[in-house]
């Protein structure tokens, strides 16, 4: 097993701070990885309550009693690795960490929606597990191992073949609330909003804006996703989800559909390496969520 020069655990990296990303780093994290977490400046992911996303913006976030630290240069992530109750989170480069810390295994969370030049898994380290995380994949030389994030089959380890037909990654998977309860963007832009997750809303009601264009709540309910104040959203990315069940608490948490997700990546990491995990200590996953869907 192939540990970071940095520390001694071996290092995971998650590709995307979405509520499926933000699952996935949490279980790896207690499955005794030394996990980072990256996403662009700014990320777009509406359901901060159930993810790491406010710490691009806060510094800092905590999710299921387990916190991250954004770290603004690679430099800043060995230190923050270094302290084995802590996630690194960071806007740098995927790329640029696994060459610096040489990771076991690499899991894109994230929609991929634009082609970054040469497949996932050719610009990944020789011998790190990559796992891909949803669908749009365009061969098996993108990923090692592709898992379901639909609500068929979630959670459960896919071909290319079948990961073709599951849409865009992530843009799937926070949409598991009915249509009608979300909105996505008109055009892409900075997000303006004064209101925050867990809020109560009206339908009808402003809850934000992008540019000139305001947004407003599609039903009556609280607001269990709410892209960021100044996130950069893309044309089409869900930025407000309303949740009709109107209870605040349900907005916070990891539910048991991005639980199942981050189960398979632990699981298919385990296998590659024949069970030996870094550590055996405690539950890493709930048998089940608090926070179902």
């Amino acid at each position: 097993m192939r540990t970071s020069k940095a520390h001694a655990r071996p290092v995971a990296i998650v590709v995307g701070a979405d509520d499926a990303g933000s699952a996935v780093a949490v279980a790896l994290h207690r499955a005794g990885f030394a996990t980072v977490l990256c996403d662009d400046i700014d990320p777009p992911w509406a359901r901060r309550g159930m993810s790491f996303t406010n710490a691009w913006y806060f510094g800092n976030a905590e999710l299921d009693g387990e916190a991250a630290i954004c770290c603004s240069n690679v430099k800043s992530i060995a230190p923050v690795l270094r302290r084995d109750n802590l996630i690194a989170a960071t806007p740098w480069s995927w790329h640029g960490i696994a060459l610096a810390l040489e990771p076991v295994a690499i899991v894109r969370s994230r929609s991929t929606r634009r082609r970054d030049g040469s497949p996932f898994k050719a610009r990944a380290p020789e011998g790190a597990l990559t796992i891909g995380i949803g669908g749009d994949y365009v061969s098996e030389e993108d990923f090692d191992v592709v898992v379901a994030s639909g609500h068929e089959g979630v959670g459960s380890v896919i071909s290319v073949d079948e990961a073709r037909g599951c849409g865009t990654g992530t843009a799937n998977l926070v949409c598991t609330a009915d249509r009608g309860q979300i909105v996505r963007a008109a055009k892409a832009g900075r997000f303006a909003t004064n209101r925050r997750i867990g809020d109560h809303v009206r339908l009808g009601q402003i809850v934000g804006a992008i540019g000139d264009s305001d947004v407003a709540a599609p039903i009556d309910g609280v607001l269990r996703g709410l892209s960021a104040r100044g996130a950069a959203v893309f044309e089409g990315a869900i930025i407000v989800e309303v949740d009709p069940r109107g209870d605040p608490a349900l907005c916070f948490g990891i539910d048991e559909h991005a639980w199942r997700i981050a189960r398979s990546v632990v699981s298919a990491l385990a296998q590659r390496l024949h069970g030996n995990l870094p550590t055996s200590e405690g539950p890493i996953i709930p048998t089940a969520a608090a926070h179902a869907v």
